[in-house]
């Protein structure tokens, strides 16, 4: 027989919908977040500019010189410096013949460095300053870029050959190679070892997030959703404690790869996704975990769904309606075109400006790591205020005022610092107020995005619409890096004007809160003409959504 959505959903809802054994798996699943939180965002640590000085004179090729009256001067070329002044990049050396020579730094061993908490990072391990400033940003880009190739990789490998397998060798991969980059003797060695690394990390978050979603029925999924970002901003509070506790940034990466570690127990307590396994044909080991979760969760054993499923033949045929399609649909009528190409400029922007405020925030005026713990601590806020504000008040107002809310305070926080003085902490209370709308944006652009597009394009959609979120990930760090060094501005209005224009965008898209779900492209069309849904049929609410044609999971970015 045919296995449909419905059956399937009527069979997760008898299995006790959202119940203890849910909620222990989630738990355990959504743990793997912190993981990827501290691999995602440890380059504000690892990065972070150091104040410097070019010492050439202290250069290995230099020696010390004992003169006649006992002073101590140093051989430089030959010449006996007996005086330097020094600035960031360069030093003017005063020889013992009167003359002098402005001098600059080229090479290792040239700089010494005064970090302003005694911390050692990759800046003053590799001598990332002056010329070589923009390799600490590249570093972060790289990664993400390797973020880019573990979507396109490990979205496949997770349907092919499971969810749990796909997590638990992403995770305990990483968690080695983590260990492994600690060890990193050149920036070359660490670069390349962070971009696999960023490749087994978004191997993690598919995984982990489409197991976490397969757990439960559509109207238990804004839960769901909710919980398993609070991790996301929580792990980003404990990462500044961590950070703040350990001040070498090898001890700090060890620590953080060795809370996957803790996971080591898993595969003897976290099931392979139910779901996975009927839709494989699996049915003897779905069997198995569909009794445990009875068990677990104290409920009879779902005998009339259980049949359903398997129609007594121990066999399962998978129905696909969206068999057929492809990238090219997004594209393939008006109004669809105008939603997709609205849409991705939607992602980049809020992933651009989510990652550049957070990469910024340890440059930012007060204690480096209070203020990301305050960062951490404002988007776990936001992230669970925007499951009410979504009931409450729909999708498109809550993002059309983030929009805003981040583009003003970007903007402020922007030329405040360009062009005033004293006024730093106003500065770092307004960034922390923009990246606190865009961990709103982020949160409410899921469920939107996910309603927006028909079902036979909605999976489609939202992977076309993930990978240029992930894009943004690879830009910001070039845009804090370049945007003040070439036109003088800093890289927070940027920001705040991508924010601005995001907000703009969406005035041409409907709002899609208690409208049912449209199925096809042709419906689109016949609904677009008021930018409206024309039925009013009630819906129920989803995250990451399932539909009467298929259950569609969506991943954190």
């Amino acid at each position: 027989m045919t296995a449909s959505s419905q059956s399937l959903e009527g069979l997760v809802e008898a299995l006790g919908g959202r119940g203890r054994f849910q909620i222990m798996i989630h738990m355990l699943a959504a743990y793997t977040y912190v993981v990827l939180v501290f691999h995602h965002v440890i380059m504000a640590f690892h990065g972070t500019p150091v104040p410097h000085s070019c010492v050439p004179e202290q250069d290995i090729g230099s020696s010390p010189y004992n003169s006649s009256n006992n002073t101590t001067h140093f051989k430089y070329n030959n010449d006996i410096v007996v005086n330097a002044t020094h600035s960031k990049c360069n030093a003017t050396l005063y020889f013992e013949d009167g003359l002098s020579s402005n001098v600059k730094c080229q090479s290792r061993g040239q700089w010494t460095y005064k970090p302003l908490y005694n911390e050692k990072n990759i800046v003053s391990q590799y001598d990332l300053v002056c010329s070589d400033e923009y390799l600490a940003n590249l570093a972060t880009t790289i990664y993400f870029s390797g973020v880019m190739l573990g979507g396109l990789v490990f979205g496949d490998l997770a349907d092919r050959f499971g969810r749990l397998p796909t997590m638990l060798f992403t995770l305990y991969a990483s968690t080695v190679l983590g260990i492994v980059i600690a060890f990193s003797v050149n920036y070359v060695m660490f670069v390349v070892l962070r971009f696999i690394d960023g490749i087994l990390m978004q191997g993690l978050q598919i995984s982990a997030y489409t197991l976490i979603m397969e757990l439960y029925v559509a109207k238990h999924r804004p839960f769901a959703g909710a919980v398993t970002e609070c991790f996301f901003g929580s792990s980003i509070m404990l990462l500044a404690g961590l950070a703040f506790a350990l001040r070498d940034w090898r001890h700090l990466q060890i620590l953080i790869s060795l809370f996957g570690v803790l996971a080591v127990f898993y595969p003897w307590f976290v099931p392979e996704s139910l779901r996975w396994l009927i839709m494989k044909g699996k049915l003897d080991k779905a069997e198995i975990v569909a009794k445990r979760i009875c068990k677990i969760n104290k409920v009879p054993f779902p005998t009339q769904c259980w049949g359903e499923i398997n129609g007594g033949t121990g066999k399962i045929e998978v129905s696909n309606k969206t068999k057929g399609y492809n990238l090219t649909d997004m594209f393939r009528t008006g109004e669809m075109r105008k939603r997709s190409l609205i849409l991705f400029y939607i992602w980049l922007s809020i992933s651009t400006c989510y990652y550049g405020l957070t990469f910024k925030m340890s440059s930012f005026q007060g204690n480096r790591y209070l203020n990301f713990f305050i960062g951490g601590a404002v988007e776990t806020i936001a992230y669970a205020l925007s499951l009410p504000i979504m009931r409450k008040f729909g999708r498109k107002k809550p993002l059309l005022v983030c929009s805003l809310i981040a583009a003003v305070t970007c903007c402020a926080a922007g030329f405040i610092s360009d062009y005033t003085t004293g006024l730093n902490d106003l500065t770092t209370a307004l960034a922390i107020t923009g990246r606190c709308a865009v961990a709103c944006l982020f949160a409410i652009i899921f469920v939107y995005t996910s309603e927006i597009y028909p079902t036979v394009i909605r999976n489609i959609g939202m992977g076309a619409c993930c990978f240029w979120a992930r894009g943004g990930g690879v830009l910001a760090p070039q845009i804090n890096q370049w945007t003040k060094s070439l036109w003088n501005v800093d890289a927070i209005i940027i920001f705040g004007f991508m924010s601005l224009l995001g907000g703009l965008l969406l005035f041409p898209l409907p709002e899609t809160h208690n409208k049912k779900l449209l199925d096809s492209l042709g419906e689109v069309e016949l609904t677009s003409s008021d930018s409206g849904y024309s039925d009013n049929q009630p819906y129920k609410e989803t995250y990451g959504v399932t539909t009467n044609e298929e259950d569609v999971q969506i991943e954190r970015l």
